[in-house]
């Protein structure tokens, strides 16, 4: 999906589509924090979050747009989908044209404010007082907020602005794909021990463990 032509085509689309529609980085990052969070979202559970507020919970609402729009809008989502899962996820950001010399920089503002708003829509489910989690979460702040940003780059020593700003957006991919590892890990060791522990304490010294035929 995330082509430069079809994102172009996508971008493009949801500027016509609302006034109020979000911009394609910004949607992105809502959706590759409603599939990597503790609670993965469908499809038309994005989109109605993103586009369609006021139908929420209704089934196939997105029939409401335009097809070619919701073809690209469910491409993306599914290619996200793939790509967090087997940790080849890259944010789709908005890039501004330097000149000659200093080519393109990317801006991850919308993508990551994208992110945080899904987040702040489940702020229970995030567990946002586990450590790991705002250790994840700490380069999505840092690009979104712009004074957290600076507060941050001022405590550095070795490293300017520039460089701090692309140190960040290099471990989105891995803050996404880390994302799902944490909130997807299930505690097998534990319930093998446990149920180790119920086996020993049904057994009775000197009686073999008998076996229904």
């Amino acid at each position: 999906m995330q082509s430069d032509e079809l994102c172009d085509e996508l971008d493009g689309l949801l500027a016509s589509a609302d006034e109020t529609a979000p911009a394609l980085d910004e949607l992105h990052g809502y959706m590759s924090a409603a599939l990597c969070g503790p609670n993965a979202l469908s499809f038309s559970e994005c989109v109605c979050a993103l586009l369609l507020p006021d139908a929420a919970g209704e089934e196939d609402s997105e029939c409401e747009l335009p097809s070619r729009l919701v073809e690209l809008l469910r491409a993306l989502y599914e290619d996200t989908k793939r790509s967090i899962e087997d940790g080849s996820f890259a944010p789709v950001v908005s890039c501004e044209q330097g000149g000659d010399e200093e080519g393109d920089s990317a801006d991850a503002r919308q993508w990551c404010c994208g992110f945080l708003m899904c987040v702040e829509g489940s702020r229970e489910r995030w567990h946002l007082e586990n450590s790991r989690v705002l250790e994840l979460l700490t380069p999505i702040v840092l690009l979104a907020e712009e004074r957290e940003f600076e507060r941050a780059a001022a405590q550095l020593q070795g490293i300017d602005a520039g460089g701090f700003r692309q140190q960040l957006l290099e471990e989105l991919p891995g803050s996404v794909c880390a994302f799902r590892k944490l909130f997807r890990k299930k505690p097998q060791a534990r319930r093998a021990v446990r149920t180790a522990a119920r086996t020993a304490q049904k057994r009775r010294p000197g009686r073999g463990v008998v076996k229904k035929m």
